[in-house]
């Protein structure tokens, strides 16, 4: 992984790791934000105001169709209309809708495209819920952080999810369809919020392919319409650290942690630059947070892996890897490096059943080619 960008996409940089937020959480803190500074010899875009809720004829049709006499509900339950469109957004023979995280899109593209990942899925329900005449809103749900890599770009995702009230009865619709844990965590989320997480997931989508003066201009109308979201400011520090603007990138961290001193992405990739530019002591003074964050992050653990590969530590690196994958077990990265380093420490057989699993798992077309063992290489 190297510097970069998640249902929210949000961007971290650890050592050579970048990563990124995606869907980001709440600021509660009063801070005045800086200007933010200008994309330096870069084109300039202005990203038109766009309505995550846009509803369409055919939602219309769709709404009309499910809401009514279906499913043994009477139109005068309310309770029943909720159920009713609930049930057909979720049934795969009625709106089949394909759960993907990483595209976002409004609810009208949605419904064409039949596919999205969370956020998108719930600002198409949200938008035919109210169509049909039921209160329903964003739901952001605190869950375990879910880390995942796209070519030099590690993602943080968190989710969001609907809500639908109708009467006495509240309906949680998840195109995921986890299961709620107990005791969970979740709060409202406004439009506004919603919309300027809409903006920064078309930011992360940018920056997966670098085109970061696309990037810079959607993270920009991302806090635009929702000011001071942590999570912004830090993917724009990503942006302008690889557009080889340092002061900018180290100015939107800081103002990302003044919101909120948690802010994972923010804190990893403000160390990174620290060790960068040889600052010792701005390094040791936030370096036990950053190393509690980083063990959480089966990238990390991988970058430790393969530093230990550098240096034969075969069973280092194999250890490192088994922890990675009880975090990740379908990240084919994880086991083509556990493959190499068992074939180094003379595990040849289990070498050769991660090597195909990490097969089964990676996408067609590698970049680098074929996944295989070093053959007869000797150290």
């Amino acid at each position: 992984m190297v510097d970069g960008l998640g249902q929210f996409k949000a961007l971290l940089m650890a050592v050579s790791i970048t990563l990124v937020a995606l869907l980001g959480g709440c600021s509660t803190a009063t801070v005045r934000a800086p200007e933010i500074p200008p994309l330096e010899n870069q084109e300039v875009y202005e990203i038109p105001d766009l309505d995550p809720l846009k509803l369409s004829p055919e939602m219309e049709e769709f709404v009309d169709r499910h809401t009514n006499h279906k499913y043994g509900f009477s139109e005068r339950r309310m309770d029943g209309r909720a159920w009713s469109l609930t049930y057909a957004a979720l049934d795969p023979s009625l709106l089949n809708f394909t759960y993907d995280p990483m595209v976002t899109l409004t609810a009208d593209q949605a419904f064409e495209a039949k596919r999205g990942n969370c956020l998108t899925f719930s600002s198409l329900f949200i938008a035919m819920a109210r169509d049909a005449g039921l209160q329903a809103w964003y739901q952001e749900v605190k869950v375990p952080t879910e880390w995942s890599a796209v070519r030099d770009t590690v993602l943080v995702s968190k989710h969001v999810n609907a809500v639908v009230q109708s009467g006495s009865k509240t309906y949680t619709v998840d195109v995921s369809r986890r299961k709620p844990e107990r005791l969970e965590v979740a709060r409202r989320l406004s439009d506004s919020e919603a919309k300027a997480q809409y903006y920064n997931n078309l930011g992360a989508d940018a920056l997966i392919v670098n085109d970061l003066p696309r990037a810079y201009a959607y993270f920009r109308k991302a806090l635009e319409t929702q000011p001071g979201q942590a999570f912004l400011w830090s993917n724009l520090g990503v942006v302008f650290k690889r557009n080889e603007q340092p002061e900018a990138a180290l100015l939107a961290y800081q103002t990302a942690l003044s919101y909120d001193p948690n802010e994972m992405v923010a804190l990893n990739n403000t160390y990174a630059m620290y060790e960068e530019a040889g600052n010792v002591k701005a390094a040791a003074d936030i370096r036990q947070r950053v190393e509690r964050n980083r063990r959480k992050n089966p990238y990390y653990l991988l970058y430790l892996a393969e530093t230990a590969k550098e240096e034969r530590r075969w069973s280092d690196a194999i250890d490192l890897l088994n922890r990675a994958i009880r975090m990740d077990d379908e990240e084919y990265r994880f086991y083509y490096s556990l493959a190499q380093s068992q074939y180094h420490a003379g595990q040849v057989s289990i070498a050769q059943t991660n090597l195909n699993r990490a097969i089964e798992l990676a996408p067609p077309n590698l970049v680098d080619g074929p996944l295989t063992l070093p053959g007869d290489e000797v150290y």
